[in-house]
């Protein structure tokens, strides 16, 4: 009789714990927006280098007093090892393609061509990984690169080169998320993140080679502040949702970064998308939360088997020898 509510107590919490999960991811969505629109704002009166310097600091003594407050200042040694730099460095040069076709591009624009982020990081799973993905999921990642071409406008009467800085960022990104797994877990995400502002800073400051770098204004440092502030919260937000929700339920949240951009789009820079811009972004869109369901799916699958793997093993204690009762991999 005892035994029931103590079964029942991790079922109770789980639910409230995953709903501040997917709040804390579509929260997460909202400030890397903000922290987009200001940066953008910012780059409108001071060079890029110096623009995403600032931010960088900003960014990273946030996460170091976040650092010391939970005790990991031990854990620092690892900003260095060889895996984390790596990162660190996939990271910089996302940044640094991204943010120079930001300044340049209507934000709508640049965050959609950015969102094949996810179907890349599928298709180089497979490589990289040894993962296997299915054909519809294949499908799913060609038709999402296919919007993002379509919002790069290939066409020679149209076509602008800087359309290719968000597609190649992608691709960057894609290779850091890859390269993440091979982080270990005795790491804090928060080192790895201050690792990541450090490289970032560094990076900014060979810039200096051939930026005029210049005092900001009052209106430009609080640019720099508000998205320096708002990167951080995002960053940590975003872990928090991956620990705390299903990744099936936070996942199709990303895409709140498009909807995110249209408005910030419009109502901060006058950006309307044409119908061809619309086209693409359904697509990539629509393929990217494809992608989500069908892991979605497989993940249940999954869990289904194991279950039943379990449930068989229970109901044949005795068998002997173990090899005999083991379920089939085929």
């Amino acid at each position: 009789m005892s035994s029931l509510p103590a079964a029942a107590k991790p079922a109770a919490t789980a639910a409230p714990s995953a709903v501040k999960g997917v709040v804390a991811m579509g929260l997460s969505m909202a400030l890397f927006v903000t922290n987009d629109t200001f940066l953008k704002l910012a780059i409108r009166e001071i060079p890029l280098g110096e623009a995403l310097g600032l931010r960088s600091f900003l960014a990273g003594l946030v996460l170091f007093v976040l650092i010391v407050r939970a005790g990991d200042l031990p854990a620092l040694r690892y900003a260095f090892h060889p895996r984390v730099v790596m990162r660190s460095t996939l990271d910089t040069l996302t940044t640094f393609v991204y943010v120079a076709a930001l300044a340049v591009m209507p934000i709508a624009s640049s965050t959609t061509i950015y969102m094949a982020t996810p179907l890349i990081t599928t298709a180089l799973a497979v490589p990289m990984l040894g993962e296997k993905v299915g054909w519809r999921s294949w499908c799913a990642i060609v038709v999402g690169f296919c919007g993002a071409i379509i919002v790069t406008r290939p066409d020679p009467a149209t076509f602008n080169a800087i359309a290719i800085l968000p597609l190649l960022a992608a691709l960057f990104g894609a290779v850091r998320d890859v390269s993440t797994r091979g982080i270990g877990r005795e790491i804090p995400g928060t080192v790895v993140g201050f690792s990541g502002t450090l490289v970032l800073c560094a990076t900014a400051a060979v810039f200096m080679a051939w930026e005029s770098w210049r005092l900001p204004s009052v209106a430009v440092m609080a640019y720099i502040v508000a998205s320096g502030v708002a990167f951080a919260g995002g960053t940590l937000l975003l872990v928090f949702a991956f620990r705390n929700a299903p990744v099936a339920s936070v996942s199709p949240l990303r895409y709140l970064l498009v909807f995110g951009a249209l408005v910030s789009g419009y109502f901060v820079f006058g950006d309307l998308p044409d119908a061809w811009t619309t086209v693409g972004m359904v697509l990539v869109v629509g393929a990217g939360l494809y992608a989500v369901h069908r892991e979605h799916e497989k993940s249940r699958a999954a869990r289904r088997a194991a279950a039943g793997a379990s449930g068989l093993g229970a109901s044949v204690p005795s068998c002997r020898p173990a090899a005999a009762c083991a379920p089939s991999r085929d």
